[in-house]
């Protein structure tokens, strides 16, 4: 309200028709879209500054409230009301019109949507807004709006979307088609997780589309109900579920929703599939041991399993092929699987579960009973059926039974799987005789430097083994890290070398440690190198872990070699050192750098010189030492970060070097630049 302005309303509220209202009468509906482009609000206000508002507001009087006293009430025209508000408008036009909340709520959604489209989502709570307070249906909807009932259904599942899966939407960082797939996952956690999964996947930068997004969530979020280990129709199970045939998880009881779902029976809430499985094999050991039957785990239940499937295994499980019992009736061809042949209620009883790791629970048959049930079943035949058969074969060879061509060929498949288990039996006995042999050769002689170089190949070929380390020690290699590469140089190198490079496969991965990790106990690796290191009396000064801890590919300028000198400079001797291994063109830089802060390298190393014959900073500096560095306690000082130099880039045979002889102070000719470089 204007300050000192008067406004009477009483006449306005009674008569309906055009009025022009100031905008501090008029108040935003709770019930109207909640997102507006600021851009475009923007640019409708420059316009209506200039014309101002052409279409009038559509407003209906309300009763002034404490927290809303204005009594006008917005039904239509919010976008025109909150631009002429940026326009900075005293007064816009308006038409008074007396309207229910139903029948404004219908203006809103049914008028004002088809003006402009809203944001897919506001739409839908405008829906559901109509059918929770006003007593529309979907039948209703679908024909006031001229949409079709899958339509209304599809975006009144939007609803359904999780905070986070909605403001993801509202910003328009996912499309509705995709956002539909993710409200139609009922756990609001997993909601999240998808759309996670989705907007940033494992292989790729840009979210996926929605083709890619719908086999995703198919594949992650969904499961066969035919496929469940429990029965679907037992409602308690998990009581708070309920039956899964009723459950409106069920993809089958939301067929306007899930009219692309292959099938009625899926579950779409894998959390409530996986509480279901769990509580049925829970209900099957708590039987079993209620029964005396044996629950066997771990190893015990891995090795019945896997000898289910030889011919001579004691137990069996129903997943065991046809083909490992004893006198298979021909008229089967062999094929198919105990679940698939027999009838549940035709099964022996288990003589054990067999528990995984997974917390599966499965039966497991004696072989005998199995057998004895293939019989009855006429799938297997009885000795005595069996020798009456060959018999009457044998004397009239028509009574054989033909075969189909799917059971010739599963014949045929049987007998080529049999030929290859029997060759490799074979091939296994071989290959341990063989190596056998060799383990007894290198035992009695030593390894070759062959076999050391194929080992070193093995390391380098395995993809289990890491690969040489490139990126701490990478500057050691005088060749390509590509596998191709490094095979080459093994199949010439020396035996010395090769033994370094199979140490390198191994420990490479022992080198580097992040913040991470710095507080974790050693892993095996670790002891290793430190068993190694103190073995062979190899110790590391600090002065070295300083240097090494240098990135020199980052020092470009001379200010760059003089800031790393200056701030490590209580181990000059080992920075020097390292800075001239790595990049000979920094010499002089180094040298420059150690001369302004008054060090000459002279006989015996690094030493402070005189006052009088420089013009160095006379401030007390630390003691040098000339080999080592080795100092006092020092202050800790930043480091940058570890990544050498490669070797490539070295010159061959040594960096070439201009001798010029520091004015400052007399060196001899002996210890002159350069002092030795690494290897």
């Amino acid at each position: 309200m204007p300050e000192g302005a008067t406004i009477v309303v009483a006449e306005l509220v009674m008569l309906d028709g055009y009025h022009t209202l100031p905008t501090c009468l008029l108040r935003i509906s709770t019930t109207n879209r909640k997102r507006f482009n600021l851009d475009a609000l923007q640019r409708l206000a420059e316009n209506v500054k200039e014309v101002g508002i052409l279409q009038p507001i559509l407003v209906r009087p309300v009763q002034p409230t404490q927290e809303a006293p204005q009594p006008f009430e917005i039904v239509a025209g919010e976008r025109r009301f909150r631009s002429s508000i940026l326009a900075e408008l005293p007064e816009v036009p308006v038409i008074v019109r007396h309207l229910t909340d139903l029948q404004a709520a219908e203006i809103q959604l049914l008028e004002n949507i088809q003006r402009e489209d809203p944001h897919p989502l506001e739409e839908a709570e405008g829906y559901q807004l109509l059918m929770q307070n006003h007593g529309y249906d979907a039948d209703q909807l679908a024909e006031r709006v001229k949409k079709s009932r899958a339509y209304i259904y599809g975006r009144l599942k939007l609803c359904a979307l999780s905070l986070d899966a909605r403001e993801v939407f509202l910003d328009g960082d996912i499309p509705a088609s995709t956002a539909l797939l993710i409200a139609r996952i009922p756990v609001p956690s997993l909601q999240k997780k998808a759309l996670q999964e989705i907007l940033k996947p494992q292989y790729g930068s840009e979210p996926l589309s929605y083709r890619a997004a719908a086999a995703h969530i198919a594949a992650r979020y969904t499961l066969d109900l035919i496929d469940a280990p429990f029965d679907i129709k037992d409602g308690k199970l998990l009581a708070a579920a309920g039956n899964c045939v009723k459950c409106p998880k069920r993809t089958g009881n939301q067929l306007e929703v899930f009219s692309d779902a292959k099938s009625v029976d899926v579950c779409t809430d894998p959390d409530c599939f996986a509480e279901k499985k769990a509580a049925h094999y829970q209900r099957i050991v708590v039987v079993a041991n209620k029964r005396g039957i044996p629950v066997l785990e771990g190893q015990e239940a891995n090795t019945i399993s896997q000898s289910a499937w030889c011919r001579d295994g004691e137990f069996v499980t129903a997943n065991t092929h046809l083909s490992t019992f004893d006198r298979v009736t021909p008229s089967t061809g062999m094929s198919g699987y105990i679940n698939e042949l027999i009838e549940a209620n035709a099964l022996p009883a288990p003589a054990a579960y067999l528990k995984h790791s997974d917390g599966e629970v499965k039966p497991a048959y004696k072989r005998t009973d199995v057998q004895a049930a293939l019989e009855k079943q006429g799938l297997c035949e009885t000795q005595a059926a069996r020798e009456v058969r060959l018999a009457e074969e044998a004397a009239d060879p028509s009574k054989a039974a033909q075969l189909t061509k799917h059971q010739i060929a599963e014949q045929q498949r049987l007998k080529e799987w049999e030929v290859k288990r029997e060759k490799a039996r074979m091939m296994t006995a071989e290959r341990v005789v063989l190596y056998r042999k060799l383990r007894a050769q290198i035992s009695a002689k030593g390894a070759s430097l062959e076999m050391l170089r194929e080992l070193a190949k093995l390391l380098v070929r395995d993809d289990n083994y890491p690969d040489l380390p490139h990126d701490l020690i990478g500057d050691l290699y005088c060749f390509k890290l590509d596998e191709n590469s490094v095979c080459a140089f093994i199949d010439k190198a020396d035996g010395p070398t090769v033994h370094v490079l199979i140490m390198d496969l191994l420990l490479g991965e022992a080198l580097s440690v992040d913040q991470y990790s710095v507080d974790d106990d050693p892993a095996p690796i670790h002891y290793a190198l430190s068993a190694l290191v103190t073995q062979e009396g190899v110790s590391a000064s600090l002065g070295e872990v300083v240097a090494e801890s240098i990135d020199v590919s980052e020092l470009e300028t001379a200010d760059d070699v003089g800031a790393v000198v200056a701030a490590h400079i209580e181990h000059l001797a080992d920075v020097a050192r390292h800075i001239i291994d790595r990049a000979p063109h920094h010499l002089r830089n180094v040298e420059a750098a150690a001369n302004e802060l008054g060090y000459v390298y002279g006989q015996g190393g690094w030493k402070r010189q005189a006052a009088d014959i420089d013009d160095a900073p006379q401030a007390e500096a630390p003691a040098v030492d000339a080999t080592t560095s080795q100092q006092p306690e020092a202050t800790a000082r930043p480091t940058l970060g570890v990544k050498n130099r490669p070797a490539a880039d070295l010159p061959q045979g040594g960096p070439a070097v201009t001798i010029k002889k520091n004015r400052g102070a007399a060196l001899e000719a002996e210890t002159a630049w350069p002092f030795p470089v690494g290897a």
